[in-house]
């Protein structure tokens, strides 16, 4: 899991130590006004700000999250400073890590898979 999303969940399980910076703090205050919007997540931000859940378990709420909504995640981005890393779940249950580079003006055509069988075709 990325550090950054750990930094977020301590943002915003209000836990964050005095010298954090400005930009996560205010990461962690937009998870909580868009985990307020979600039974769900807004039950496992509160039993992280009681301590009743690690913060971990709110990152990972977090990070499930990001990688469902593309938008969401720019946003913590902005208000981070810098790219957050997601981990994906595949329909085979692995976790999956996506990460593009591209460089100059990017690739005319781009293909991504996780697993490609190629058998002879003669």
């Amino acid at each position: 899991m990325d550090p950054v999303l750990i930094s977020i969940a301590t943002a915003a399980a209000g836990k964050l130590a005095e010298e954090a910076a400005r930009g996560i703090v205010a990461a962690g205050k937009f998870v909580k006004d868009r985990f307020a919007k979600d039974d769900a997540r807004e039950a496992v931000l509160m039993r992280a700000e009681t301590g009743r859940v690690p913060v971990a378990d709110l990152a990972a709420v977090i990070e499930e999250t990001c990688a469902a909504d593309p938008g969401f995640l720019a946003e913590l981005e902005a208000l981070a400073g810098r790219s957050i890393r997601v981990t994906r779940v595949d329909q085979a249950g692995q976790q999956v890590m996506f990460q593009n580079n591209f460089y100059g003006d990017g690739p005319g055509k781009v293909v991504q898979g996780e697993t490609i069988n190629i058998q002879h075709l003669n």
